[in-house]
């Protein structure tokens, strides 16, 4: 079955997000992540320079089913998918929406293509299946938003 994502927007302000993984995809999760100030957390057995720089929490160590307590999302960045399949079943086990990168049959949620011009907020999405075009789209909008700055 395809599946197919609703478009909403919900409130992270201040709640727990887990992003599992240390490398570029996670600190791109994260740099989105800030943009609405949720209290991110992140776990991996090894985290790149920048996610370290980033000030968020940070924790060099393998994931564990306790990491995603208190949490209303987690994000898996670690491209191993024996850890994406049990960061699946834990999530849904204690109600944790998941999202698994570039793997979007296995995710509740998918992140779109995001662009905010003053209060507005523009989201472009595939239901994850052509990100280069759902970014193609966002930058025409962007471009036709903001030409003052192209």
């Amino acid at each position: 079955m395809k599946k197919s994502f609703l478009p909403i927007s919900i409130e992270i302000s201040g709640q727990k997000i887990l992003i599992v993984g240390g490398g570029q995809s996670a600190f791109k999760k994260l740099e989105l992540l800030k943009q609405f100030n949720a209290e991110i957390k992140v776990v991996a057995l090894t985290v790149c320079d920048e996610i370290k720089r980033s000030g968020v929490e940070y924790r060099e160590k393998e994931y564990d089913k306790n990491d995603l307590q208190g949490c209303l999302m987690v994000y898996s960045c670690t491209n191993d998918k024996e850890v994406d399949k049990q960061i699946v079943k834990d999530a849904r086990e204690s109600g944790v929406l998941v999202n698994i990168h570039d793997q979007p049959g296995m995710c509740q949620f998918i992140s779109p293509a995001i662009f905010q011009y003053g209060q507005v907020t523009v989201a472009v999405s595939s239901n994850g299946r052509d990100v280069s075009e759902s970014i193609r789209v966002r930058d025409i909008i962007k471009n036709y938003l903001q030409p003052e700055f192209y």
